[in-house]
């Protein structure tokens, strides 16, 4: 929990998009590529850094996928 606090605090909306935006692509590189290509060795350790923060969340966490927008963007 404190580590979603810490994204939010640090992050903005648009930032928190883009961050999404790599999470998803990094997966479905992930489920595209063999497990022996490097771009699927890449996208897992990239995973594993968003699901690190996240708590392990299959899905990425509330954190990626809540964005709560404030101010102007």
């Amino acid at each position: 929990m404190t580590a979603q606090v810490i994204v939010h605090g640090a992050f903005g909306p648009k930032q928190m998009m883009q961050l999404r935006e790599i999470y998803e692509r990094a997966r479905a590189v992930s489920a595209h590529y063999p497990e022996s290509h490097l771009a699927n060795k890449a996208a897992k350790k990239l995973i594993d850094a968003f699901e690190t923060v996240t708590g392990g969340d299959e899905k990425g966490g509330p954190w990626l996928s809540d964005t709560d927008p404030q101010g102007n963007a």
